[in-house]
């Protein structure tokens, strides 16, 4: 069971797009998946066109246990693909962890006791900020794939973000690897988005990183797609953006499966 977070401190880069689309993609490449929202806002629960049954009480914050009688069942989707939904409740987590020793490691612990048999992947939709749960998040990851928009603006976030990594992995009891950078929300014909692409590639080398080839293209079906409860392969599957998504899950599942 190989845990792939998406995290980027910064909004708008189409993480929660990327994040649906990599767990679509997987189960339908007949992957058993499970995918985590692990995000307050609940985006990517409202982009399955689900809600959580409790605001207060979502199940990504009973998947912690942090507390006696705390319990979550993930919901089957798909015969290869269930969800721990989130919602606002989530928040409270960074205040009861908060004193807590080892308080990063929840979700890990969390994630350990699903046998192995159950799920090949977890899929994990962290919040775009730095908080005690982005901790747990980083920490609990195999690997970490950074969605990012091809703008001068992003590498602050991102630097900030590999620091961050950094500090995690000094502490954690296993690897975590920064599995690549994803383009996203790109296009090419502004000379400004390849800059940003050369400099990106050149900071993931410095790390021993990649970025994906593919790059996902900017697009309206992409916006659409999660107010439609759909992934953008179902909403729009003969879309540009829906066959970027295809061929980087093809390229993704080869780098993790190599």
């Amino acid at each position: 069971m190989k845990v792939i977070s998406l995290i980027n401190q910064k909004g708008g880069v189409a993480k929660t797009t990327t994040a649906y689309a990599l767990a679509d993609g997987l189960s339908r490449r007949n992957r058993k998946v499970l995918v985590i929202d692990f995000d307050p806002q609940g985006s990517l629960t409202n982009a399955l066109g689900l809600e959580d049954e409790n605001v207060d009480d979502p199940q990504s914050l009973r998947f912690l246990e942090l507390e006696k009688g705390m319990r979550a069942v993930p919901l089957n989707l798909t015969h290869n693909l269930a969800v721990i939904t989130s919602d606002a409740g989530l928040e409270r987590a960074n205040d009861m962890l908060l004193t807590r020793i080892g308080r990063e490691r929840y979700l890990r612990r969390a994630i350990e006791k699903l046998p192995d048999c159950i799920y090949d992947y977890v899929i994990i939709d962290s919040n775009p900020s730095l908080s005690v749960c982005t901790l747990n998040v980083i920490a609990a990851s195999d690997e970490i794939l950074i969605p990012f928009k091809p703008e001068f603006g992003s590498f602050k976030g991102i630097d900030l973000l590999l620091e961050n990594v950094d500090a995690v992995r000094s502490i954690a009891p296993k690897k975590i690897g920064i599995l690549g950078f994803v383009v996203t929300m790109a296009d090419a014909r502004r000379a400004s988005t390849l800059q940003a692409v050369e400099l990106m590639e050149e900071r993931a080398e410095e790390i021993g990183s990649r970025v994906f080839k593919r790059h996902i293209r900017l697009a309206v079906a992409a916006a659409d797609a999660p107010s439609y409860g759909k992934s953008i392969h179902d909403y729009a599957p003969n879309s540009n953006v829906a066959k970027d998504y295809e061929a980087l899950c093809d390229e993704i599942l080869a780098a993790v499966e190599a």
